[in-house]
């Protein structure tokens, strides 16, 4: 399934107002947890804006005598 802007938005608004349901144009979804909410919300914003997972984080190290 491809998807849109307009999940990213359906799905933000219901883990806003605090609900498990996203009802979209085309379909209904009822999710277990909002764990499982966020969890797709970050991987349908990757595909949709065309990052990884591991683009969005940065790491920082220091060694001894930097």
């Amino acid at each position: 399934m491809a998807y849109t802007e307009d999940d990213i938005i359906a799905l933000e608004s219901a883990i806003k107002r605090g609900v498990r349901t996203v009802r979209t144009k085309d379909n209904e979804v009822t999710y277990q947890s909002l764990t499982d909410m966020r969890n797709l919300l970050a991987e349908i914003k990757a595909e949709v804006r065309g990052q990884t997972a591991e683009s969005r984080y940065t790491t920082f190290t220091t060694g001894k005598g930097v």
